[in-house]
Order: structure tokens, then sequence, then C-alpha cells
């Protein structure tokens, strides 16, 4: 994955990243940023500084160097967006609950970092401010081609490096064994598949504007590499991830692509190798009649996790506290995020953490539906399929508390309020342009007699 440069990597990230921390702060804090982000999926790249001092703070304090120098350019402000309040409340709700799990569990108060709960509770909130100094600072169209390219690159790279671990394998039958969550680490395989089909969505939604043959071609050729890593991770939650925003993107913009999905569901075991066949259809073993371990281990996950929301049903246990309890066997989540957040914060937590989902697709299709520029056009079409594979994928276990899975995500959100911003903007200032062109127009007609005039009026 690294080109025979190896040995070099640490150290060159390390160095790059005082760089970019140095270039943020002195000159333009978008370098800060264009350095970070196609870091965010790269844990196991990422991780490999840990040993350097402060290596285990990369993202904050790059984040801190591009707020800085933003300020040192003329002062920061966060910029003013429709997902500000919902997400200061949301953020501000899951640190009561943070609170209120601590009562829960009769553990200590979440007031220092060294607490597990409070640390992954700060690495959530990592991901809105991702979305806020993004936001603020990137203001142009240019700037947003340019983080599309980055993320694309970024992508590139997690597929490389899922392909050179995967391709000395025997993928030609299933087996758990082969399993791997190539560069994202800790996320794991299905959070790997998660992503590639989540970005491989964005491509495809974006592909559907895009006019030069050379970048469509590019497009598509990065689309079949993430095919690949998709495939060979033997994520089923994935599969239906992808499938379903493949059958939204065939709904509000290309019909053809509802007649590709129907001839595929009908001819997809002739079509996918082996072992994929194998990983599909050892869901439910049609001979014992009955789903197969991990199934039947999910759907007991999921019956716990109601008998525990049934005990708490409007405020929950609170804010990571499922994992704590091992109550189910070995694992430690439900399996279901919708689910953990109803067990976690009650029917409360999960009311606002869906309106949350919603207000983040809304600018995903306001943006579509609005924008003129096709680029922009692009970009809110391939956030809304995007999301729609979150709300799938979700369904099967915690595909949202990753910064690694999700980093691109709240990225692309910024993207796409920023992309609004700049429409908005056009808009007003043509209008104002009109209403000026009007304006002259009444002015320079001084032959006008009072009577005509009083009829225009």
């Amino acid at each position: 994955m690294h080109f025979g440069l190896e040995q070099y990597v640490p150290l060159t990230l390390y160095l790059g990243a005082i760089v970019a921390f140095l270039l943020a702060l002195f000159w333009r804090p978008q370098a800060g940023l264009y350095f970070l982000i196609p870091l965010l999926p790269l844990q196991t790249i990422r991780y490999r500084i840990l040993d350097f001092p402060l290596g285990n703070k990369l993202i904050d304090i790059l984040l801190l160097g591009v707020v800085l120098g933003a300020m040192f350019k003329g002062g920061f402000r966060f910029a003013k967006t429709p997902m500000n309040r919902v997400l200061l409340l949301f953020g501000l709700f899951c640190y009561v609950q943070l609170w209120r799990g601590s009562f829960f569990l009769n553990t200590a108060l979440p007031l220092s970092v060294s607490d597990p709960r409070f640390s992954n509770w700060k690495n959530y909130m990592v991901m809105f401010i991702i979305f806020a100094v993004v936001v603020s600072v990137i203001k142009e169209t240019k700037q947003l081609k340019i983080i599309v390219l980055l993320m694309c690159i970024s992508v590139f790279a997690v597929d490389k490096g899922f392909y050179s671990t995967m391709s000395d394998r025997d993928l030609s039958h299933f087996s758990y064994e082969v399993r791997d969550g190539g560069p994202l680490g800790y996320a794991g395989v299905n959070g790997v598949a998660t992503f590639e089909a989540e970005f491989m969505l964005f491509l495809l939604g974006m592909n559907a504007f895009q006019e030069k043959k050379s970048l469509k071609f590019a497009t598509l050729a990065l689309v079949a590499f993430s095919s690949y890593c998709l495939l060979f991770s033997f994520s089923r939650e994935a599969y239906a991830g992808i499938l379903v925003g493949i059958f939204l993107l065939g709904l509000v913009k290309q019909r053809w692509l509802l007649v590709a999905l129907a001839a595929f569901l009908f001819s997809w075991q002739a079509l996918v190798p082996t072992s994929v066949q194998e990983r599909v259809n050892m869901t439910y073993d049609k001979g014992e009649q009955q789903l197969d371990t991990s199934a039947q281990d999910r759907v007991a996950l999921w019956n716990d996790a109601m008998d525990m929301f049934h005990q708490n049903p409007v405020i929950g246990g609170g804010f990571d506290t499922y994992r704590l309890q091992h109550r189910v066997s070995i694992y430690t989540d439900t399996h279901n995020y919708f689910l953990k957040v109803l067990v976690e914060t009650g029917l409360t937590g999960l009311l606002f953490f869906l309106f949350l989902l919603g207000k983040m697709t809304g600018q995903g299709i306001r943006l579509f539906r609005t924008a003129q520029d096709p680029f922009l056009k692009a970009i809110g079409l391939g956030f809304l399929v995007m999301m729609s594979c979150v709300f799938v994928v979700n369904l099967f276990g915690d595909r949202w508390l990753y910064v690694e899975v999700n980093g691109f995500l709240w990225v692309l959100l910024a993207c796409v309020v920023r992309g609004q911003m700049i429409e908005d903007q056009k808009q007003q200032e043509s209008a104002t342009l009109t209403a000026s062109a009007g304006n002259e127009t009444w002015v320079e007609n001084p032959d006008m007699s009072q009577e005509e005039e009083s009829v225009l009026a």
C-alpha cells in the first residue's frame, strides 16, 4: 500500500502533519483540512504515529490549527447553518445522557478524559466539530472540488490496502477467517464494507451529472475497484445498503437503474462469486429451517435490547452503557444502532436521533432540487443516496460512531450545506442585479409623460 516506502511512512506522516499544522496556522487554514480529511478513514495509517509526541491527537491538533489559522486571518466564526442548533442540542443531550449512565451504572461521574465513556462521547462530538470547521473554512466551489478529489484519493488508498490484504487469500469459498477490516482497522470488516458502500453511492450520484467522459470513466473505475472490496468484505448489511441506495438513485434520477437492479436481483447468483453466494445464502438454513448462528445471535441481542428498553422507555439507561453490561454472551453491542439509541436514551433519544438523520437528509434533498450549478446539484444527489445506505446499515450494527466509517459523511454534509449557501448567495446577487436593472430602466426613460408613468404605476 505504501509503494515500497513502508519504513518511512510513520516519520513522513508525522512531519507532514507538522507542516500541515503550520501551513494552516500561518498560510491558509484550508491546508490543514486538505491534509486531515484523506486520513480520516485510514486508521491503521494514523496509528503509525502513536509513538510520536502527541501522535494520538492528530485529528484534534489539526482541527485546532485550522481554527487558529482562521482566527489569525481575520477572526474565526462558526458559519450559521441549519444544522448548528440541532447538533448543539443533540451534543448536550448526549452529555446529559452520559451523566444519566453514570448514575445508572453506579460509576464515576464523566468529568475526565481518562473515563472511557467520556472519551467515547468526546470522539463522537469530534465528528460534529469536523462538520462545523469544514463548513466554516471551506467557502468556494473550487475548494469543495478539491475536498471531493482528496476523498477519492483516500478511497483509492483504502481499496488498494484492502486488495493487498485479500488478494493472497483463498476467496473461492466463504469462511470467517478470510475477512479483514483493511485500513479502517478498529471499525472492522463491516465498517470497511459500510464505508465502501456509502462512498460508492455518493460517487454514483455525482456521476449522474458528470459530462466530462474522462472524469466519468475515472469515477466508474474507482466504483469498480471499491466493488471488489465490498464484495469480499462479505458484509450482508452493506450489500443491502448499496442495493437500497441504487434503487433510490433510480427513482429520483436514472430510471434505467431500476431495470438493471431488477435484472441483477433475478440473476445475481450467476453474476457474483461463489463465496459471496455462500455468504448470502447462509443467512437462512433451509435444511435446518432456521437462521444461521450470526443472524440468531442478532435476534437474541435485539430481544434483550427490547427487554432492557421496557425498563426505561422514556430516557433509557444512559449514553454508552449497554456495552458495559455484557448481557448476551460476549457481545457488547446491540447490533442495531437504532436499538442501541433506544436502549441507552429511550424514546426521547431515538426521536431526536431520527430527527437529526432527517435534517441531514433534507439538506441533500434541498441542494439537489434547488442548485443551478451541476457540481453542487451532484453533491446533493450523491449525499441523498448515501444517507439511504446509512439508514440501512445501522439496522444491523453500529456504523455511526466510528470516524473511520462516517468521517467522510460529516465532511460531505459540510460540503452540501456550504454548497447551498453558495447557491443562495448567487440567487440573492442575481435577484439584486435584476432589481437594480429594473430601476435603471425606469430612470432611463426621461421622455415618458406623467400620464404614461401613472398608467405603468
